[in-house]
């Protein structure tokens, strides 16, 4: 798909899909993956299941809207990435700003694991649930026309595709930028972070036609194969962030040379959560169990329900093979359905944080999540399975040439590296090591204030 979506851009003049005189490529391009069923759940659907989750806050949501006055500076995330250490509960990329603001306005996204508990937030995060939000959008959506996006007809014609989807999309982030603007004639922060640029396109629009910077905190993988992330020329940046705060100094690389932001506006701003779980995070309390029954331990991360299906069924094949190793089994999401080939060294756990698993297993396997960096990043060293080639496609190019990275393209060659692997120990530390071009430590104090002194002052010019 994505080699089509950079033919597109090759073979077809985007710059002529324009709302208003503003072009609307990077949110067509965001969102043109999803007509392809097997990634539909990249976009959250309107569902029983997501309606639920909304009203069940929206009481609560409404009267967090008062937090609005207590800080000036903005964060937009979801309730995906909360981690308890030692009784403190991290969201894993926004926590770190409490180290250099001390306090911030979260603004939580409650699909689609729900809103998080107020015990759970820490000190100096005002929560604010974004249920009311979506219910006043879906009102601005009733009472407004569908945005005409000039030459979306040619595209369609180009494509043999119904791009209706694309339209209903786009209105969807059209009426979340009137919505954004009329509450900052109530409030106007002074900055604005995002966890996912390309899920608030609607916020980014409002932000930069009232003069606010919006600041996007890395959260995942980014390569040159991600359609949000790498662009064949500048297309204009109503729609994109105006800083990127990457894990290191290779992913700023990646958005700079994809024309996302100017290189001189990225920071290498590192991943402070990983630190937290390295110097604080425990052993789970029945891992001494485990290791009495078995010789090794090994972590499985998820990522699509789509990818599920074939890494499981590998899965089963690969742990009858080694009934010495205790397989663990972790979906990105609690609600995956696919069923699970559960056995005595087989097992799916919900109930354990993921970063005690990376941590502490002896090896880790994924497809291409970003488990892979952060198992490396913690001393684990990681197996990657080419399924659909999806490792190719995302993580080649990062990791492929680490010492403690191992490939395989197949079941055969899963089965024969972990075979290999079985009998060997590794020194975390230097494992850990050996990304730090990747993950690189978190910034100091001085420096990231002294970045922020030039933001407000290229803010200020405009």
């Amino acid at each position: 798909m994505l080699n089509s979506l950079n033919q597109i851009e090759k073979n077809y003049n985007v710059l002529q899909l324009e709302h208003k005189g503003i072009c609307v490529w990077p949110v067509i391009k965001s969102y043109l993956i999803t007509l392809n069923t097997q990634n539909s759940e990249i976009l959250k659907e309107v569902s029983g299941y997501n309606i639920k989750i909304l009203l069940r806050n929206i009481f609560s949501d409404i009267f967090s809207f008062f937090n609005i006055y207590k800080s000036d500076i903005w964060v937009f995330t979801n309730s995906e990435r909360r981690y308890e250490i030692n009784n403190l509960h991290f969201d894993r990329i926004t926590s770190s700003l409490l180290n250099y603001f001390g306090e911030y306005i979260l603004f939580e996204n409650p699909v689609p694991k729900g809103k998080t508990k107020k015990w759970k937030l820490q000190k100096g995060e005002f929560l604010i649930g974004m249920s009311w939000i979506y219910l006043i959008q879906f009102v601005i959506i009733k009472l407004t026309k569908r945005p005409k996006i000039s030459r979306l007809s040619d595209l369609e014609e180009h494509l043999n595709t119904n791009l209706d989807k694309i339209r209903k999309i786009y209105h969807r982030h059209h009426a979340g930028s009137i919505f954004y603007k009329l509450l900052f004639k109530i409030k106007k922060p002074k900055k604005v972070f995002v966890v996912c640029y390309y899920s608030n396109f609607g916020l980014i629009k409002a932000c930069k036609e009232s003069n606010i910077p919006v600041i996007e905190l890395q959260h995942g993988i980014v390569t040159k194969e991600h359609r949000a992330y790498y662009f064949n020329k500048n297309y204009g940046n109503f729609f994109l962030p105006d800083y990127f705060f990457g894990f290191g100094n290779y992913f700023n690389k990646i958005v700079s040379d994809g024309n996302l932001v100017d290189k001189k506006k990225t920071l290498n701003y590192g991943y402070s959560f990983l630190h937290e779980v390295n110097a604080k995070l425990e052993k789970p309390d029945d891992f001494l169990k485990i290791y009495e029954r078995f010789d090794k331990v090994i972590c499985v991360t998820g990522q699509l329900e789509s990818t599920d299906r074939h890494l499981l069924r590998v899965m089963d094949k690969i742990t009858e093979k080694f009934p010495e190793i205790y397989f663990i089994f972790k979906p990105r999401n609690k609600k995956n359905k696919i069923p699970f080939p559960e056995k005595g060294n087989f097992v799916r756990r919900n109930d354990i944080n993921t970063y005690q698993l990376l941590k502490y297993s002896d090896f880790h396997i994924t497809i291409y999540s970003t488990c892979a960096l952060e198992s490396i990043a913690l001393g684990t060293p990681n197996i990657s399975i080419d399924i659909e080639g999806l490792y190719t496609q995302h993580l080649k190019e990062l990791i492929h040439e680490n010492e403690y990275n191992f490939y395989a393209k197949n079941e055969n060659d899963l089965e024969s590296i972990i075979s290999n692997l079985k009998s060997r120990q590794y020194h975390r530390e230097k494992v850990s090591l050996s990304i730090k071009e990747i993950m690189a430590p978190m910034i100091s104090k001085e420096l990231f204030f002294g970045f922020f002194q030039q933001i407000v002052g290229d803010i200020a010019e405009h």
